[in-house]
């Protein structure tokens, strides 16, 4: 989970760990990309607001790494500027959730794409 909003980190990861997932969590995309160097994660939850480099240019750059460029990845967000999803999807987002997402919903999404992977 790549997230700057410690609150927005710690409210999602008890609804994930609750269900099962481990989480490692990243306060941004640069933390993020350094730890894609040593953990491979199933599935990767992002944030587009966040300092330096925004969720919507890591997804561009974590598709461009063979290494990491079939990992899902769900935008969860607050942002809700025009254009933001169709902009991510095109990136190679697998869904787009604003936030506060309905946790039944993320989960049955988050089930659904680690199934067909």
């Amino acid at each position: 989970m790549i997230d700057d909003n410690e609150d927005d980190i710690i409210i999602l990861k008890k609804v994930l760990e609750k269900n099962g997932f481990e989480i490692i969590t990243a306060a941004n995309a640069v933390e993020a990309g350094v730890m894609l160097s040593s953990h491979m994660p199933s599935i990767i939850l992002m944030d587009i607001n966040m300092p330096g480099i925004d969720g919507l240019d890591a997804v561009s750059a974590i598709r461009r790494n063979p290494a990491a460029k079939d990992i899902p990845i769900i935008i969860v967000t607050g942002s809700e500027k025009p254009g933001d999803m169709n902009r991510a999807l095109k990136l190679g987002a697998s869904d787009f959730f604003l936030k506060p997402a309905d946790s039944h919903k993320l989960i049955k999404r988050i089930n659904e794409i680690l199934a067909a992977n």
